[in-house]
């Protein structure tokens, strides 16, 4: 299955994003958003993919009673770099870019604006790219790991 915006970047190919980073961005939009997230009995995922031409951050909000109820799922692709000082400067500004997106989905009570296909956009001099979808993409890892036999 390809996730990303290249054909290489099949899931089966990928590797994982250090666990401190995705879990410092767990929580920080857990502890930004907890208010939030206690009303709508929702918290964040996140995970990272890395392939050889990209990365890619999907944070989910996800219901904590219930995975089948659809969640919001924005993925975050990027450019590898190597340069670690720039890789780091990108992976900061997927935080700002990710607090921005939520913001407006928070700020109207029918958000519905749901993005598809993948968007560029740049922010703070980093060129992102992002979709919106309803995913739940714990359950899609898991539905691989079923085809694969692996459960």
């Amino acid at each position: 299955m390809i996730i990303g915006r290249y054909d290489d970047s099949v899931l089966e190919d990928a590797k994982e994003l250090p666990s401190e980073w995705s879990d410092a961005l767990t929580n920080i939009m857990n502890a930004t958003y907890e208010d939030r997230a206690k009303k709508d009995n929702r918290f964040f995922d996140v995970l990272g993919k890395v392939f050889e031409k990209e990365t890619i951050l999907i944070v989910s909000y996800l219901d904590k009673g219930d995975y089948s109820v659809a969640p919001i799922t924005l993925f975050i692709a990027f450019d590898n770099e190597d340069d670690s000082k720039k890789l780091k400067k990108t992976l900061d500004s997927t935080v700002s870019l990710t607090s921005l997106i939520f913001d407006d989905i928070f700020s109207k009570e029918d958000w519905n604006e749901y993005v598809h296909n993948w968007t560029e956009n740049d922010i703070e001099n980093q060129k992102l790219f992002y979709k919106i979808t309803r995913e739940n993409f714990s359950l899609t890892l898991q539905a691989e790991e079923i085809l694969k036999g692996n459960i």
